[in-house]
């Protein structure tokens, strides 16, 4: 069976309470070998953990503060976070990032706290889960500050979630080293513009995501998403790219190993 990752999902989400088990099963048996779930706000860290020590076959988990969040930053939640990083558990920070659309925060405070975090990442060579949404001017300029000539401890520094950005975002955060969440807008009829990207970028730097319960692909807009979902997103891109499913899901498989350091 293919071999496929889901790299970011929310399955602590309340919308998983009442058959969270019955949707690992269904990962599985579609092929998903991997799912790394995003704790987003330090209030579902432990949420995130507990999920990861349930499954650990299954599920590792990335900590971080969502930019809806940003406001909450402080150096206590640095050396919480810090102590937090050496868990086995814990593959990465995130999702961390700027929001222009969706909260009201100054945009000051999201990049100061962005700035801070991906500092850390850096500085403790952790993969970083960005989050970007409406904002990537100034991503731009923050992952240029943080990251631009320094030595990468692999492949990628992190993934930029739910790419949406334009063809020279995607070449600039590629080249940065930096690689991309596919998600379910791939599949969606009027997203010409976003497949033209991520086949500009090409799919050495891919890794596929669901963000479950959010983004779900064509076949189920409307309703909640889940990790069983990857390999429709993984066929469109797959498409997109001129590959076969079986290469794609190799490809970005193995991309997503390398991008959270994990051997299996």
């Amino acid at each position: 069976m293919m071999p496929w990752f889901d790299t970011h999902a929310h399955l602590s989400d309340d919308h998983f309470a009442e058959d969270r088990e019955a949707v690992l099963k269904r990962a599985q048996a579609c092929g998903v070998g991997r799912i790394v779930e995003i704790a987003d706000s330090p209030a579902d860290w432990d949420k995130a953990l507990a999920l990861s020590r349930a499954r650990p076959e299954l599920v590792r988990c990335a900590l971080g503060l969502h930019p809806y969040y940003a406001d909450q930053f402080t150096d206590e939640l640095v050396a919480r976070l810090e102590k937090m990083i050496g868990l086995p558990e814990v593959v990465a920070v995130g999702e961390i990032g700027l929001d222009y659309v969706k909260t009201q925060l100054p945009k000051e405070v999201q990049l100061a706290a962005l700035e801070r975090l991906l500092a850390f990442c850096r500085d403790h060579a952790t993969p970083a889960v960005v989050h970007c949404r409406g904002a990537y001017d100034d991503l731009r300029g923050v992952l240029e500050r943080i990251y631009r000539g320094k030595m990468r401890p692999n492949r990628f520094w992190g993934v930029v979630h739910c790419f949406s950005g334009t063809a020279e975002d995607a070449l600039f955060c590629r080249d940065l080293g930096f690689a991309l969440g596919v998600d379910g807008p791939v599949t969606y009829p009027k997203n010409d513009a976003l497949r033209q990207a991520l086949a500009l970028a090409g799919e050495q730097c891919l890794v596929l995501e669901t963000d479950s319960p959010y983004l779900p692909p064509q076949s189920i807009r409307g309703k909640r998403n889940e990790p069983a979902s990857i390999p429709e997103i993984g066929a469109a891109l797959a498409k997109t790219l001129g590959l076969s499913p079986e290469s794609l899901a190799a490809a970005t498989t193995k991309n997503a190993r390398e991008l959270y350091r994990l051997d299996q």
